[in-house]
C-alpha cells in the first residue's frame, strides 16, 4: 500500500511539475512567434514571471522565473530520484529539504533586501536542489502518512 500511494504521489508531482513547464515554454513559443505577450499574465498565479529574471525561449523570456523554472525542473528530477534511492526516512528527508533550501532563501533573502543581484545560474542551482529536496520530501512524508494511518485503523 505504502509504494502504491508513494508511486501515485511520485507520478502525481512529476506530472504537474511537467505541464507547468510544458505550458510555460508552450506560452513561450506563442509570444517568440507573435502571440501577445499578456498571454504571460497567466502564469503570474505561480510566479512573479519578471522578464529579467526569466531565461529565455524561443527568443522570449519564460512566463515563470528561472527559480521557478528550476524548481519544477527540480521536482521531476526528485521524484525520479527518490525511486532509485533505498527507503528514506521522511525525518532524513525533513533535513535534506532543510538544508537544501537554505541557499535559496539566502540567495533569494540577499536580493530582496538588495544586497546583491542574483544571477540566472544561481537561481537555477538553487530552485534544482531545493525543488530535488522537496520532492525526496514529500514523497518520503507521504509514505510515513499512509503507513501510520494504516496501523492506526488496525
Amino acid at each position: 500500500m505504502k509504494l502504491a500511494i508513494q508511486r501515485h504521489a511520485s507520478l502525481a508531482l512529476a506530472g504537474l511539475s511537467a505541464s507547468i513547464l510544458a505550458a510555460s515554454a508552450a506560452c513561450s513559443w506563442l509570444v517568440g512567434h507573435g502571440a501577445p505577450s499578456q498571454l504571460r499574465l497567466l502564469f503570474r498565479l505561480i510566479c512573479h514571471g519578471i522578464p529579467a529574471r526569466c531565461l529565455l525561449l524561443f527568443g522570449v523570456p519564460m512566463p515563470i522565473c528561472a527559480r521557478c523554472t528550476a524548481i519544477y525542473g527540480g521536482l521531476i528530477a526528485g521524484a525520479m530520484l527518490f525511486r532509485l534511492l533505498p527507503r528514506i526516512r521522511e525525518t532524513t528527508a525533513r533535513i535534506v529539504m532543510v538544508v537544501a533550501v537554505a541557499p535559496l532563501g539566502i540567495d533569494g533573502l540577499t536580493q530582496l533586501i538588495r544586497l546583491r543581484e542574483s544571477t540566472s545560474s544561481l537561481r537555477v542551482a538553487t530552485g534544482l536542489l531545493a525543488g530535488m529536496a522537496f520532492a525526496l520530501w514529500v514523497l518520503a512524508a507521504a509514505g510515513t502518512r499512509e503507513s501510520q494511518h494504516v496501523h492506526a485503523s488496525v
